[in-house]
């Protein structure tokens, strides 16, 4: 056998070892995940990071061409091992807290906190076939009157390459790294059932294999009653695939669909999958979901030792010509690099959730005629943080100080409030940032330390021009913050 075969088969036992049901990586996991997409694409593979949670199994077997250059790989092998064994033991629990000394709208794909307080504890399985969590947390948000949930808690099967389970926990759907337009982990996480890929698929029929690894996930979530239409459901789903090296193209779909009052039978569910529903005249209902759909791009490639990365996403109403309409989007690009052998990543992202038509006005953008609370689960937004009719830039420096401690700084611009007029589409629009006639822009700092390998604390600072209003809320333009955890 070729020595070239038997490394690789050496590899791939060693990434895989510690398997068991293959548990993921969460946002919270992000700065790892930079470090892996920088070795993959400095040595000619890459990986799908453009949606979270990502499964230790893509983390083992990116693509088809990892195993190409194997003397340029141990520094990849070796983040990736570290990795894989910390996170796949059979029993993981965690306690920790949140405390800030007011609640923080600004949210991104890395933040630990959603609320203003909140104490936590969570014990996870991982068989080789089953895998469980079970969280609780307690918390203080000055938008809710409940003091306590189970987000982040599900129980799922390991078949063949699926994952299948029921029960709720975050999602980032989208390559940028501060904001996604479609879904993303700010508002509180809604239960259901889920499938998704494990490994990602490929074939040896030419057609598909040309289109690389495809990876998919696909979620039925019930939402709240306190809302318009009591519990609709929503229904989502990605597909990726990376045709060419370093580059990874998503398309995504999601319907609010049914409810209280609402048809929810098979028939008009089936309407809503194959794009009749937004033009369907029955007899209650004229417009019986809520649609919105898109896709995403992300291109890496290394320029001496920095891996750049350029990425967007466009996201709109799923229009009757199956095409996005009613649109917004994103842009971005992110630049890593090692200096004395520290990962470094600076990103700058450009966010515009703002649409006016002369037929409807403003006020669309996760707005709806008939769902009248809008794309929001707990009056959060289910996409980007910054709502609809917004304007958002974010600069970031992030960095390893040594092994242990790393930080993020931040520099912010936000324009919350861009209604053209007086003619809206939505008369009664909850938009969460409506009333800031000024725009807001400022800095937001966090360090990050390892205290032990069990023990992590992290500080978090903001600092904005002014305050501002968040929901009908006026809040302090200064957050000072600590979140502690304690994984045994």
């Amino acid at each position: 056998m070729p020595f070239n075969s038997l490394l690789k088969i050496f590899l791939f036992l060693f990434l895989s070892f510690q398997a068991f049901s293959d548990p993921w990586l969460t946002g919270k996991n992000e700065f790892e995940v930079k470090k892996l997409e920088y070795f993959s694409i400095k040595n000619q593979f890459s990986i799908d990071s453009s949606a979270y949670p990502i499964p230790l199994a893509l983390v083992r077997n990116p693509n088809e061409d990892m195993f190409n250059n194997m003397s340029l790989m141990n520094e990849y092998i070796e983040v990736a091992d570290k990795i894989i064994q910390r996170e796949s033991k059979k029993f993981i629990n965690e306690i920790g807290f949140s405390s800030n000394s007011e609640f923080n709208p600004f949210r991104f794909i890395d933040s630990k906190f959603k609320d203003k307080n909140s104490l936590f504890f969570s014990t996870s399985y991982l068989g080789e076939r089953f895998a469980s969590k079970i969280s609780i947390t307690a918390f203080e948000n000055p938008y809710e009157e409940k003091k306590y949930d189970f987000s982040d808690s599900y129980l799922a099967l390991v078949s063949g390459n699926f994952i299948l389970g029921v029960g709720n926990y975050d999602r980032w759907w989208g390559p940028s790294h501060h904001a996604s337009l479609i879904l993303s982990n700010y508002s509180k996480s809604s239960p259901g059932l889920f499938i998704r890929s494990l490994e990602g698929f490929t074939s040896p029929l030419p057609l598909i294999r040309s289109f690389g690894k495809l990876n998919f996930s696909f979620f039925a979530n019930q939402l709240e009653s306190n809302r318009v239409i009591k519990n609709p459901f929503l229904i989502s789903g990605r597909l990726s695939f990376n045709p060419v090296n370093g580059l990874t193209i998503g398309l995504t779909r999601s319907i609010m669909f049914g409810g209280e009052g609402k048809d929810n039978s098979f028939k008009a569910l089936w309407d809503s999958i194959r794009g009749d529903a937004s033009t369907m005249q029955g007899e209650s209902d004229g417009n019986i979901d809520n649609e919105l759909a898109g896709f995403d791009l992300k291109y890496s490639f290394s320029v001496r030792e920095t891996v750049w990365s350029i990425y967007g996403q466009y996201i709109g109403e799923d229009g009757t010509d199956y095409w996005p309409w009613r649109t917004f989007y994103s842009l971005g690009s992110e630049w890593i690099f090692q200096k004395k052998g520290l990962l470094r990543s600076v990103s700058l992202e450009y966010y515009d959730t703002f649409y006016y038509g002369k037929d409807i006005g403003d006020n669309v953008i996760y707005e709806h005629g008939t769902y009248l609370t809008g794309y929001r689960f707990k009056g959060s937004p289910i996409g980007a943080f910054i709502d609809g009719d917004s304007e958002y830039i974010n600069l970031s420096i992030q960095s390893e100080v040594n092994e242990k401690n790393s930080f993020k700084l931040s520099f912010v611009y936000g324009d919350f409030s861009k209604e053209k007029g007086p003619k809206t589409y939505i008369s009664n629009s909850i938009n969460s940032w409506k009333g800031n006639e000024k725009s807001l822009f400022g800095v937001m700092l966090s360090f990050n330390f390892k205290i032990e390998k069990k023990l992590s604390l992290n500080f978090n600072l903001s600092s904005l021009n002014e305050d501002f209003i968040y929901r009908g809320k006026k809040l302090d333009k200064e957050v000072i913050g600590i979140d502690l955890s304690y994984r045994f």
